[in-house]
């Protein structure tokens, strides 16, 4: 696709090669930046100063830097002592990791022993072994609880039934004839 500016068309190709040059004088500024003599000494003094306060952070820079260096060598090794330095850094660095992990939240074993394998843990809180049972037992419970409305239906319908309790539960679909009997 070509794109399309103000002043003309760009192609790829043009976009490309102003996006390497701009990258390559943004590099040499970026360089000139890092080699600042005061930025340099700004650094040093940030550095002396937060390694006087936390001395860990310290030995931590200082081990990161051996070990940076052990790395920079390859696979070459000059003497026998550089190569046991190499050995006792890689040591240290395992130990810390080993610590770290120490540290992290044991993980219980996924296994159950044999005590635990036997214990069950049975919920039968709700369990309905018959529920019309259960049904007929609720409608009683709030068939005895009388709204508002249905108070004045039944009173209406009293005046005019009488003691005919069939009639008035037509009426009232919620409440049965025998709880008109127990509420008169």
């Amino acid at each position: 696709a070509v794109v399309s500016t103000q002043s003309g068309h760009y192609g790829r190709g043009v976009l490309a090669d102003e996006y390497s040059s701009k990258y390559v004088v943004w590099r040499e500024k970026l360089k000139i930046l890092e080699e600042n003599p005061k930025r340099q000494k700004d650094l040093q003094q940030c550095r002396k100063y937060f390694e006087s306060m936390f001395p860990t952070i310290k030995r931590k820079l200082e081990q990161e830097e051996r070990f940076n260096r052990a790395r920079s060598w390859g696979n070459a090794v000059r003497s026998e002592a550089e190569l046991a330095e190499i050995v006792e850094q890689l040591n240290e660095h395992q130990e810390s990791e080993d610590k770290q992990l120490e540290c992290v939240a044991p993980i219980p074993p996924m296994i159950l022993n044999p005590v635990d394998r036997g214990r069950r843990f049975y919920n039968e809180n709700g369990r309905t072994f018959d529920p019309m049972e259960e049904h007929k037992h609720h409608m009683q419970i709030v068939s005895h609880i009388w709204t508002e409305a249905e108070r004045q239906t039944f009173k209406e319908k009293f005046g005019q039934h009488g003691k005919v309790f069939h009639k008035i539960a037509s009426h009232i679909p919620t409440k049965t004839v025998s709880t008109f009997v127990i509420t008169t």
